[in-house]
Parts: C-alpha cells; sequence; structure tokens
C-alpha cells in the first residue's frame, strides 16, 4: 500500500510473528463470543439506521452469518456525514474510496472511471461506523443519534 488506500503492488503478506501467535491463542477460544457481540452491535445498528431514510442498510441474505468486520451503510451526503461524525469524536470512516480497478497495481488492465459502476457507488458512498465488540450500548447510542442529528439540521 501507498498509503491507507491506495494499492501500487499486488502481493501477500503471510507472516505470523511471536506477539501475533499469543494474540491469537487469546482469540481462538474467544471467537464465539466477539463475534456475537459484534452481530449484535450490527443488528442493533440496522434497527436504528432503518428508521433514516438518507441510509441504505445493504441486504442481509438469509441463510448467512455475518460479523461484521466493519459496519457499511450507503448515503449520498457521506462526505458530509463523515466530518460531522468526526468533529463529534465518532470515528467513522471511508473504507476503499479507490474501487480496486482503479487502483494504481491494476492500471495496466486499462480500466477507467464507469466501467465498473456498482463499485464506484459504492467507493463514493459508503460511510464505515464503529462496530467492534468494545463498544458500550451508550457509545452506540452517541453514534444513532448523531447520525439523526446531522439530518435533522441538513433538513433545515
Amino acid at each position: 500500500l501507498s498509503d491507507r488506500d491506495t494499492v501500487s503492488l499486488l502481493g501477500c503478506n503471510s507472516r505470523l510473528d511471536t506477539i501475533q501467535a499469543v494474540v491469537g491463542n487469546w482469540l481462538i477460544p474467544n471467537t464465539e463470543k466477539i463475534a456475537a457481540q459484534r452481530i449484535s452491535n450490527a443488528t442493533y445498528y440496522d434497527d436504528q439506521f432503518s428508521t433514516i431514510p438518507q441510509i441504505r442498510i445493504p441486504p442481509r441474505p438469509a441463510g448467512f452469518r455475518i460479523v461484521y468486520h466493519l459496519y457499511i451503510v450507503f448515503t449520498e451526503q457521506r462526505d458530509s456525514l463523515l466530518t460531522y461524525c468526526l468533529e463529534r469524536g465518532i470515528e467513522a470512516k471511508v473504507h476503499y474510496p479507490i474501487p480496486i480497478y482503479r487502483q494504481p497495481a491494476l492500471h495496466h488492465l486499462g480500466y477507467r472511471k464507469g466501467d465498473f459502476p456498482i463499485s464506484d457507488f459504492h467507493a463514493e458512498n459508503i460511510i464505515t461506523f464503529p462496530c467492534d465488540q468494545h463498544l458500550s450500548q451508550n457509545e452506540m447510542e452517541y453514534v444513532v443519534e448523531t447520525v439523526k442529528e446531522f439530518y435533522a439540521e441538513a433538513e433545515n
């Protein structure tokens, strides 16, 4: 990566050092508890954000268990909402703002903006909110209330 969002050269990193092994030894027996908390957090967000017309929640296919490394929603006011959240101490982010087909490492394939409109839509409209297992209910409520405040202010 050239920076957090730009892939300049394709490759892989598959090393596991001692520290990672220690963490892994702790994580493995706790995986189910961690997954359950992340799913619970995402379910709360789904319930709350589904009441905001300007937010679109991605489909949740039946028969799949999603553990939520990231909690992603779509909004046309993504950049303004991101700024609003960051100013209020919420670690909202834009993950993957450059679609993979437009990364420098794949430039040689000759793709241009617009060749994959769904990827472009995602890159331009997604925002992620904190969702990990360490969040408290109060922190998630603050995220939701802040997002609701943003849209209420935008209407006025």
